[in-house]
């Protein structure tokens, strides 16, 4: 009887010392989280990176042509961004990749129009629009395309002829646009199902990272939604904003807004839970969009199925002390 008190008692105690480990190194990890941007300084449109106070801003892409939507790979050593550099149209874009101290940029994509690049949360592949160009050069949908994070095996994802793809947290799923609606399928294009219903034309989904909402751009504002498709909600004032991205632990969404401040294209936050709207990044001098927000795997409680949270990590540790 007392060796099992000892046993459930020397259990409480290493799982509380593992709490309290684990929120010290999530707080640190949220502290040494980045947000990449574009921004139009010297007038030349580029990547950059800065703290999620807006502080330490440091170029990574140094180039004439336009580099523009980054994003982050899972581990924070790449970006994932579009650029029309090497091209004599500069209406063409294609998906290129480079470490995040701004070295080895690469070309992954040779499509006439790549954009909105998003990586599968374990690194290895990356989802983005493969757009056509027809004779008269208006931009048309082509459809939603995968590819290994190298830019081999190039494939578009099957029951997909949509845009703007973002993956779902723990990788099984891709939410993404079409016809004005969001819908959701599994990764291999199975299973589509119709996520909103409502006329708000809606843009650029983002997962939040604990799996449990989508945001968007919904009419020019930011709007989120269950994952199951209940509960959309606007967030944001009827001003002209974009580009919706998570904080790690799904409290807050950085975008872009063209009208909130006049004179201003700027980077704001929003409170998730009171709809707070703060300034992040607001220049006279320049323009500042398209945010990226780098959450370190295993910093948030993903969804049901995934080891590397707090919760999976706890689970295992109790089941071997047992």
């Amino acid at each position: 009887m007392s060796f099992k008190v000892g046993r459930t008692f020397a259990t409480a105690l290493v799982i509380s010392l593992f709490i309290q480990m684990q929120i010290a190194e999530n707080g640190y990890a949220f502290r040494r989280t980045k947000i990449a941007f574009t921004s139009m300084r010297d007038d030349n449109i580029d990547i950059y990176v800065m703290d999620v106070d807006g502080r330490n801003q440091r170029r990574v892409t140094v180039n004439p042509a336009r580099d523009e939507y980054p994003a982050w790979s899972p581990d924070g050593k790449k970006i994932a961004f579009v650029s029309n550099r090497n091209n004599e149209n500069t209406d063409h874009k294609q998906i290129w990749v480079i470490d995040a101290d701004g070295k080895n940029p690469i070309r992954l994509t040779d499509g006439l129009v790549d954009t909105y690049p998003d990586w599968s949360p374990d690194g290895t592949k990356i989802l983005y629009d493969a757009h056509l160009v027809p004779e008269d050069h208006d931009l048309a949908p082509g459809g939603i395309a995968v590819m290994d994070a190298d830019g081999s095996n190039k494939s578009l994802v099957n029951n997909a002829r949509g845009l703007h793809p973002t993956w779902s947290p723990d990788g099984k799923r891709i939410a993404f646009i079409s016809g004005r609606r969001i819908y959701v399928m599994n990764v291999d294009g199975r299973n589509r199902r119709r996520l909103t219903r409502d006329v708000v034309h809606k843009r650029l989904p983002s997962w939040s990272p604990d799996g449990k909402r989508i945001a968007y751009v919904g009419d020019n504002v930011i709007w989120v939604v269950d994952s199951d498709g209940k509960n959309p909600r606007e967030l944001t004032e009827h001003v002209t904003e974009e580009h919706p991205t998570w904080s790690p632990d799904s409290e807050f969404i950085a975008f872009t807004s063209f009208g909130r401040d006049p004179g201003y294209i700027g980077i704001y936050t929003v409170d998730v839970t009171d709809g707070t709207v703060d300034a992040l990044l607001r220049d006279p001098d320049s323009l500042n969009l398209d945010p990226d927000w780098l959450y370190p795997r295993g910093l948030s409680v993903s969804p049901e199925g995934s080891g590397i949270t707090i919760w999976g990590r706890l689970k295992n540790l109790a089941s071997s002390l047992r």
